[in-house]
């Protein structure tokens, strides 16, 4: 595949070459470089365009007048219609032209989507993504699905009543907020088309923006599209910056993307606006400093609603609230993608998958995908699937590649990115052999294009948090080429000429690694999302600590919520290392957050009751809630009040369905409950959607519950020994089995194991960290289980601390009934 590189010579040595240094020998027809020496030049355009599949135009004035580049187009034009060129892609490089400059060819105007990319390695990513399209010949039926549209007619009708209104200047930001994948991007592309403020076939840069982003990585982002000035100073020292001036820079950009009549896309997940429903006060600003320009510049997907009042008086933003397709609107997607697939149902079996709908468009697609792959009878016995999949979309869609260690591998790969630019994806893996798995994928709503070139690639965020939280690991070999990739980034000097996946990625993992990156290429929101990627991967919370002390130095020049958000992490990191620096740190945190963090230390210490009465506080807090509940069920678990844990060990489950870690408390409680067998089939799905998992906690996890099963409900003393046998063959020193062990022993009264159990925990306690409390605790059943329960008494009296005085008496009244049961026979 080849492209042909067609310019002024003007723009040779400041644009051109740069782009076919980074396209690559042999993948492009470029005058001083491929031409044979003494053929006559027209003679060898026509043949270089004649020899390739593609023809790149680089627009810009001299090439506009040039009548060679005139010439080039012509014959491009002819083999286009004729079909023997297959592609052309028109670039504009010169800021001073417009789209629709009268010397650009008509047909050009008409049928393409012209854009200003000043940035030639941005321009040779793009060529690339064209090239790497036309080998594969992407999936005719994914392009389909893309232009469907249905309903909202009552939207779109309002928002073209709003551009009418001549008593209000335009809005130059547009806020369409509404649940992820409810259609919000693809709603406002039709609102922008209907009034005329795109074209049909507008295809717009879009990015994407997570809850530890921060202006930085907007500055960052928009100038990787192409569509602003190629000026490297904008993202540079952002670490230093004062916020106003980066609000200055941010207005300037966007007023650029306007000024090229483009529209810049942004699907946001906290950052901009936040579960506070409060616009983020640096977007304010910078929309206030860019005015009046006539028409809208940015375009927002917002995970969260706009509080009304917030934008109250504000002209220059226009919101839309975006509901869940109605009825009649389900019905009318699910027949056009059927219509797509060919599939024809009776007006009774469409009735009756209409019936399974609750209204999101993936979800549609994901009846209809039911329907082609099972067949209509198959489909209609797993309709469970359908009205499951908003809960447990991540597994569902991976259901169908289980097995397939290619394509998991794959999925594990992209989970490592928040986007990845294509050409970057394959420079890790062989395009030949993953981009066939890459367009079933992206077919599958697995994963998705984002950009306006289709040149970066994301996975879809369910099925992303599910392998970040379960903590699925990366294949070795994929692992060392990342970490190549780093060694590289780090030894480069043009940094800013990476891709933005790239250039994010790379930062992040060399300050993960304490490698000393320049402060001119760092900016804030690259230093939290390191600390909190590492804090969350528990790997190193001594850097995590360094990262935040380093972030905080700088607080002067940080968003508040970046401080905010740094803050927060050290004070997290101190208390897992139970440093009572905490206590000083976390009185810079205020309301809710500072009584979190501090019941998270008391859990950690052992201060069961304090921690108690601090997180009890919050369970009804808004945003807190669930964290709070998730660490009141873990020091109820550790104090075995497996009652006061329950309720809210099922509530987390069922909010994250699929976490490995809300499972094991899930079953926990259960299993530890008197009346465990009422729950038999609740507990054996439970055991089976912790096997489904496959990571190594959650293997560890289901062989312990499976021993618990074995021993609480079918009463099977050697089966549970076996499958505790099992969990430490994958790590003798971890606790978690031992302790699983023990409490096999006592209920089935086996002393021997008891007595070397509790001998195995002292010696796992010399290398990892095990609380005294649960060996004295254990130390107390044994010895009640000899029948010297006064013994007993006294150490579960001198030793623990800590605990709630009621729960000492509850445990008091376990040793006695553990002291009066019999051996099993």
């Amino acid at each position: 595949m080849k492209v042909f590189l067609s310019h002024s010579s003007k723009d040779k040595e400041s644009y051109i070459r740069l782009v076919a240094d980074k396209i690559g020998n042999g993948n492009y027809v470029l005058d001083e470089r491929t031409f044979e020496d003494g053929e006559i030049t027209k003679d060898e355009i026509i043949k270089g365009i004649d020899e390739s599949e593609m023809f790149a135009f680089f627009i810009s004035n001299t090439a506009l007048d040039s009548k060679w580049v005139k010439s080039e187009i012509d014959r491009a034009e002819i083999r286009l219609n004729s079909e023997q060129l297959k592609k052309i892609y028109p670039i504009i490089i010169d800021q001073s032209i417009k789209y629709d400059d009268p010397r650009i060819p008509i047909f050009l105007k008409e049928h393409y989507n012209l854009k200003l990319i000043t940035r030639p390695t941005v321009a040779a990513r793009r060529i690339k993504s064209k090239l790497r399209e036309l080998y594969w010949q992407k999936s005719p039926e994914h392009k389909k699905r893309q232009t469907i549209f249905v309903g909202r007619n009552e939207i779109l009708s309002d928002f073209e009543n709003r551009m009418d209104d001549i008593d209000f200047p335009k809005p130059a930001c547009v806020i369409a907020s509404g649940i992820s994948k409810i259609g919000r991007s693809k709603l406002v592309a039709r609102a922008l088309a209907k009034s005329n403020i795109v074209t049909d076939n507008f295809s717009p840069a879009k990015i994407i923006l997570d809850r530890v982003d921060s202006i930085e990585d907007l500055i960052i982002k928009i100038i990787d599209t192409g569509l602003t000035c190629n000026d490297r100073n904008l993202a540079a020292d952002l670490l230093e910056k004062p916020v106003s001036e980066k609000e200055k820079i941010l207005a300037e950009l966007l007023r650029q993307i306007h000024d090229a009549r483009e529209v810049l896309f942004i699907e946001d997940n906290g950052c901009l606006i936040d579960y506070t429903r409060q616009p983020i006060s640096w977007l304010m600003n910078s929309l206030e400093i860019l005015g009046n320009i006539g028409s809208p510049a940015v375009c927002i997907s917002a995970r969260y609603r706009v509080d009304r009042r917030a934008v109250r008086g504000r002209p220059l933003i226009y919101t839309i609230e975006v509901p869940e397709l109605n009825p009649k609107e389900r019905s009318g997607l699910l027949r056009r993608i059927l219509e797509l697939y060919e599939i024809n149902l009776d007006s009774d079996d469409f009735k009756y998958f209409s019936e399974q709908l609750k209204g999101f468009p993936e979800e549609v697609y994901y009846c209809a995908d039911l329907i082609a792959d099972l067949g209509v009878a198959q489909a209609k016995k797993e309709t469970h699937q359908i009205t499951e999949f908003n809960e447990e979309r991540a597994s569902l869609l991976l259901r169908k590649h289980e097995g397939n260690s290619d394509v998991l591998d794959f999925i594990y790969l992209l989970s490592e990115f928040e986007f990845i630019g294509v050409s970057f994806l394959y420079e890790i893996v062989d395009e030949e052999q993953y981009g066939p798995i890459l367009e079933d994928l992206i077919t599958h709503l697995i994963c998705d294009y984002i950009g306006s070139e289709k040149d970066y690639v994301r996975l879809n965020d369910a099925i992303r948090d599910f392998v970040k939280r379960n903590r699925l690991s990366l294949r070795g070999d994929l692992r060392n080429k990342l970490r190549d990739h780093v060694q590289s980034f780090i030894r480069d000097t043009e940094k800013f000429d990476r891709d933005a996946a790239d250039f994010f990625y790379s930062i992040k993992e060399a300050l993960a690694s304490g490698k000393h990156i320049d402060d001119k290429f760092l900016a804030p929101s690259h230093v939290l999302k390191t600390i909190k990627e590492l804090y969350q991967k528990r790997e190193n919370l001594k850097r995590v600590i360094e990262l935040s002390d380093m972030l905080l130095s700088k607080e002067g020049s940080l968003d508040s919520r970046v401080s905010n958000d740094a803050r927060y992490y050290l004070c997290l990191s101190l208390a897992r290392q139970k440093d009572k620096r905490l206590l000083k740190e976390v009185q810079k945190i205020d309301g809710a957050e500072h009584d979190f963090v501090l019941g998270y230390y008391y859990r950690l210490c052992g201060r069961h009751t304090d921690a108690i009465e601090r997180l009890s506080k919050l369970v009804d807090t808004p945003y807190i809630s669930s964290r709070a509940k998730r660490e009141l069920v873990q020091v109820y678990l550790y104090i075995e009040e497996y009652e006061k844990a329950l309720g809210m060990a099922k509530d987390n489950y069922e909010l994250n369905k699929g976490n490995q870690f809300f499972i094991q408390s899930y079953l926990n409680c259960l299993l530890n409950n008197e009346n465990c067998i009422s729950n038999k089939e609740l507990i054996s799905r439970l055991i089976g959607e912790l096997d489904e998992i496959k990571s190594q906690q959650s293997i560890e996890m289901t062989f312990i519950a499976k021993a618990q099963y074995s021993s609480k409900i079918e009463h099977k003393k050697t089966p549970a020994y076996n499958y505790i046998d099992d969990a430490l063959g994958l790590d003798q020193d971890s606790t978690y089995p031992l302790l699983a062990r023990f409490d096999i022993s006592l209920r089935h009264f086996d002393l021997p194991v008891m007595e070397s159990t509790l001998s195995e925990l002292q010696r796992v306690a010399q290398k990892r960290t095990i609380s005294q409390n649960t060996i004295f605790k254990n130390k107390a059943y044994y010895l009640a289980a000899k029948g010297d329960l006064p013994e007993a008494y006294r150490v579960l009296e001198t030793s623990l601390q800590n605990y709630p005085s009621e729960t000492i008496q509850r445990l008091k009244q376990k040793l006695l009934d553990v002291s009066e049961r019999k051996p099993d026979l």
